[in-house]
């Protein structure tokens, strides 16, 4: 797909999804269910003959043209292909009977599979498989103790056993993990929510997410370095494992493997657990969901507190009326209607108009007629109530003042401490500066490694600058082993090991802009 348009190929793809969706859908699954049911109607193929025996059986009544029409589509949309097997006949009648056979595709096993996954799956809660971190991680070590032994004397066969295990567990986590953040959205979105809901949601879903989450944050560090370590082994392992005999399609091209054992999947690993230069990992990314989840939680509390003597929401009063009519008879659910809407039977009175001054007399059809001016409050709360006079407005003027001061104030901080700084460039084993030299050292140097995005390896380096209307300094941080850089402060002293540091100048802001005036 390009510029959101699809391309045929696509667009031809898609269309095997169209059987569940039309309106003879019914009769398509159950026939694609006769196909996929068991291992056994994978590779048989079946007439329509055979396909409305077994219908008939299953208490489905169709006749054989309307099977054949509903097989030719499926063949036309590419779930069904014509079996190329030939049919002994032993007369026109039943060689006309057995001329087409039809056999299972793969597109169309696929499209099935998941067809019945949407079908099955329910709106409930699922829990998150924590539990495969720990296994995960001692996959994770015992590839890495493979590599230290050497790879050549590895088992192609339990190396790429060991390998799909990891990646079948990572995908059993990220998939729960995925479903649960969606249910837990769902919940947390309802405004609606009342106190007895509101206490088991506490009890139930948040205590149990702040397990999950202290699970994820025990195993991040864990998993984050011994992916790091594996990652210049990641072709080699595949390559291993690859050694062993693979299929080969009918063109010549190798048939696709399972997930892991091509070096681009560990590339969905490394982004979940360490993530890359600009994005941060997806392990990250659930601990913030985890806060978001908890400040929704909190906004619901709050709202139940102030709603205690008014209503903030009628979900709970619609579906009480809901009840009602659903229990009561016809008569007395016309006069329920009538009391709760006031939607009275049409009375065709005759009466004199209103004065001119009215804009829109009683006596004009609603058809024809304007819309009502509706107050918010009524429309949003169902408040009758006039709101009252509007509060005079806030003077922030002190406020906006005060915050300009103090960041004013932080610029000239930040300006001598990068001055301080400034003095002391180069490549540096040991600094002694102020405390404010020290945080600004400290800013510039989680600067850097944000920006890598990683753990440092060898050979690799990370910049970041730091700008300020009069001296601007750059920061260069590299792996080294043996490298130190000692930084002492009145806080106290920090011991950077095995990380070369050098301090540069670059030019400052304000010459910048000149030379762009310029």
């Amino acid at each position: 797909m390009s510029d959101g348009v699809l391309e045929p190929a696509e667009r031809l793809t898609l269309g095997a999804l169209r059987y569940a969706v039309n309106e003879e859908a019914g009769t398509y699954l159950a026939i694609m269910r006769l196909f996929t049911a068991g291992i056994s109607g994978f590779l048989s193929d079946q007439s329509s003959d055979e396909i409305t025996d077994r219908l008939r059986e299953l208490g489905i009544e169709l006749d054989r043209d309307t099977v054949d029409q509903r097989l030719s589509y499926l063949v036309e949309h590419g779930n069904l292909a014509r079996s190329p097997r030939e049919t002994e006949a032993r007369s026109v009648r039943e060689y006309l009977s057995n001329r087409s056979r039809y056999q299972l595709t793969p597109r169309g096993e696929l499209v099935q599979r998941h067809v019945e996954e949407l079908l099955a799956r329910s709106d409930g809660a699922r829990e998150v498989s924590s539990e495969m971190l720990p296994g995960m991680l001692a996959g994770l070590t015992g590839l890495g103790q493979l590599c230290e032994q050497g790879l050549d004397r590895a088992d192609p066969t339990d190396l790429a056993t060991r390998i799909s295990t990891l990646f079948a567990q990572f995908e059993v986590l990220v998939t729960s993990t995925r479903q649960f953040y969606s249910y837990l959205a769902q919940v947390l979105n309802r405004f609606d929510l009342g106190r007895d809901e509101f206490v088991l949601f506490k009890s139930a879903l948040i205590d149990y997410l702040q397990r999950f989450v202290d699970e994820i944050s025990r195993h991040l560090p864990q998993m984050a370095d011994q992916l790091a370590r594996l990652e210049p082994h990641v072709p080699q392992l595949c390559g291993r494992a690859d050694s062993t005999g693979r299929l080969v399609a009918l063109d010549g091209s190798q048939a696709r493997r399972a997930p892991g054992l091509e070096p681009d999947d560990w590339k969905s690993l490394h982004a979940w657990f360490i993530g890359s230069p600009g994005r941060r990992a997806d392990a990250d990314n659930v601990r913030r969901l985890a806060t978001d989840a908890l400040r929704a939680l909190l906004t619901n509390l709050r709202r139940i507190a102030a709603g205690a003597d008014r209503h903030q929401s009628r979900y709970g009063d619609l579906v009480r009326l809901a009840r009602w009519f659903d229990d009561a008879p016809d008569g007395r659910g016309h006069e329920l209607w009538a009391a709760t809407f006031g939607l009275y039977g049409g009375r065709h009175l005759s009466f004199a108009a209103e004065t001119e001054g009215d804009p829109v007399p009683s006596t004009r059809s609603w058809w024809d007629a304007p819309a009502a001016e509706v107050p918010v409050g009524l429309r949003l709360r169902g408040e009758r109530q006039a709101g009252g006079r509007a509060a005079a407005r806030v003077d922030y003027t002190a406020a906006k003042q005060a915050r300009l001061a103090e960041r004013a104030g932080q610029e000239v901080r930040l300006r001598a401490a990068a001055a301080e700084l400034a003095t002391q460039a180069g490549r540096v084993s040991e600094l002694r500066v102020s405390d404010e030299a020290r945080s600004a050292f400290l800013d510039l140097y989680a600067a850097a490694l944000t920006r890598a995005g990683r753990p440092l390896g060898p050979e690799e380096s990370a910049q970041a600058v730091l700008r300020t209307s009069r001296t601007s300094l750059s920061l260069d941080v590299r792996r080294e082993p043996g490298a130190s850089l000692r930084l002492r402060s009145p806080a106290g002293t920090l011991v950077l090991r095995d990380l070369a540091i050098e301090l540069g100048t670059v030019e400052p802001a304000e010459g910048l802009a000149r030379r762009a005036e310029a």
